[in-house]
């Protein structure tokens, strides 16, 4: 049995700690990706690993540091592909309007602020850890990374899909940069 973590989302105020745990909005990363990105990349949540290390008891992901996840758009909506990078320090570059010059995603440029609580590994709401709802298929589902649920907050990303986005690490859990993404629809 795994422990999962709930992840709420309230918009975050105009002068908010760009550091923060957070879905869209301003990603704060180190100077070092600067050019490091697509240009049909949007940047999708970053967590500042601090914030879940007490809820985080089985020691599932590091308590240091930074992770991000980014999003290939090139294939549309139902063709997302997961760039999930972890970094252990403290990013020194913020960038401004990050999602602004992708095609369709331009309205993703408002913050959404995180706050998270311990619940049960199969609840069905945006969370971190436990393993996926709704999951329909006879082969046990890899290790769970992220749950998103589109119809779960107010961000409207993605909220014509009825169904989850699943982030699973990649060869085992300790491998995050191998991350995948599978949408699941109801």
């Amino acid at each position: 049995m795994s422990k999962a973590i709930k992840i709420s989302v309230k918009k975050a105020p105009e002068d908010y700690d760009l550091g923060a745990s957070k879905f869209f909005g301003t990603p704060t990363i180190p100077l070092a990706w600067q050019e490091d990105f697509w240009d049909d990349e949007i940047f999708f949540c970053q967590i500042r690993l601090s914030d879940i290390a007490a809820l985080d008891t089985e020691n599932k992901l590091p308590h240091t540091g930074y992770l991000y996840i980014f999003l290939h758009t090139d294939g549309g909506d139902y063709n997302l592909e997961a760039d999930v990078r972890y970094f252990d320090g403290e990013p020194e570059l913020a960038i401004d309007d990050f999602n602004l010059e992708v095609e369709g995603y331009e309205r993703f440029n408002d913050a959404y602020l995180m706050e998270f609580c311990e619940i049960g590994e199969g609840e069905a709401c945006t969370r971190l850890l436990g393993i996926p709802s709704d999951w329909n298929y006879e082969d046990e589902p890899s290790k769970l990374l992220l749950q998103f649920d589109p119809l779960d907050s107010e961000m409207e990303f993605l909220d014509h899909l009825d169904g989850f986005l699943y982030f699973f690490f990649g060869k085992d859990e300790n491998d995050l940069e191998g991350a995948t993404l599978v949408e699941e629809y109801s």
